[in-house]
C-alpha cells in the first residue's frame, strides 16, 4: 500500500497531473429508457346532450385535466466485451478547467522516514561508487497519484467536482476517496449546500465509485455533451445547509 498525503496543488504539479491517465475499462454501462404518454381524450359518454360540454362542466364540478405522463428509468447492462474509454478531457481542456477551479488538490506519494524504513525493511542495500565508497541514499521525488478540482456556484451555494482522476496503478487503494473527502470538507467549511458531479452515462466505474461515497442520483441531461452522450448528475448534501 502506497503512503500518500493530500495537499493543495502547486504550479509545479501540473505537468505531472497531466501525465495521469483518466481513462477506464468497463464491462458494464448504464442504459436509459424514456417514455412519454399523451393525455387520454374524453370519451363521447362524457359529453352532454349535444352541448359539447362534459358532465362535470354541466354539474358545475371542477374539470380534471389529464397531463402528459413522462417516465425515465436507468439500469445497468453488461457489454459483450470490455470497453476502453479515454479520459473525457485532453490536456488543453483540462488546463482550461483548472484555471476555473476554486480548489485543486493532489495526492502525493510519501516516502518512509529512515527509522520507519528500517523497521519495515524497505531501505535498499547501499550501492558503491567507482572508488568503492557507499553512495548516499536519496529518495526519489514524490509522485502525484491523483487530483481533484472543485468549482463553486456561490449564488446557489453549490460546489461542483469538475476534474477527478487517480493513476491506474493506485486505484482502489483509498487515494480517490481521500481526495473526495478533503474536497467535501473544504466545501462544507465554505458553507456549500451540496457537492455535485456530472458523469457520462457509460462511466460505470465512476458511477459506482460516487454511489459508494454516498452520492445520490439527482438528474440527467441528454443535451449536455457535444457528443450527445447523456450526462448523469450525482450529489451529496453537506451538513451546514442540510
Amino acid at each position: 500500500m502506497q503512503n500518500f498525503r493530500v495537499r493543495p496543488a502547486e504550479l509545479a504539479d501540473l505537468p505531472r497531473c497531466l501525465d495521469i491517465d483518466a481513462g477506464y475499462v468497463t464491462r458494464h454501462v448504464w442504459q436509459m429508457q424514456e417514455t412519454f404518454e399523451e393525455p387520454l381524450e374524453h370519451g363521447d359518454e362524457e359529453l352532454g346532450m349535444g352541448l359539447g360540454r362534459s358532465r362535470n362542466q354541466i354539474l358545475g364540478k371542477s374539470v380534471t385535466v389529464n397531463l402528459p405522463v413522462f417516465q425515465m428509468s436507468l439500469s445497468p447492462s453488461r457489454l459483450p466485451r470490455p470497453l476502453a474509454v479515454s479520459g473525457p478531457l485532453n490536456d488543453q481542456q483540462l488546463l482550461g478547467e483548472w484555471k476555473k477551479t476554486d480548489l485543486l488538490l493532489v495526492a502525493e506519494s510519501v516516502d518512509l522516514e529512515p527509522h520507519q524504513a528500517v523497521l519495515m525493511g524497505d531501505v535498499p542495500e547501499p550501492s558503491l561508487d567507482e572508488e568503492g565508497q557507499p553512495v548516499m541514499y536519496r529518495p526519489a521525488p514524490p509522485d502525484i497519484l491523483g487530483y481533484i478540482g472543485v468549482s463553486v456556484d456561490r449564488t446557489r451555494h453549490l460546489a461542483w467536482i469538475t476534474t477527478h482522476a487517480v493513476q491506474l496503478d493506485f486505484r482502489r487503494q483509498g487515494v480517490g476517496s481521500e481526495l473526495l473527502s478533503e474536497a467535501r470538507n473544504w466545501a462544507d467549511r465554505h458553507r456549500m449546500r451540496s457537492l455535485l458531479v456530472e458523469l457520462e452515462i457509460k462511466n460505470y466505474p465512476a458511477i459506482n465509485y460516487f454511489q459508494k461515497n454516498d452520492f445520490f442520483f439527482c438528474g440527467y441531461n441528454n443535451a449536455f455533451y457535444a457528443t450527445r452522450e447523456i450526462a448523469l448528475f450525482f450529489g451529496k448534501r453537506l451538513e451546514k445547509f442540510s
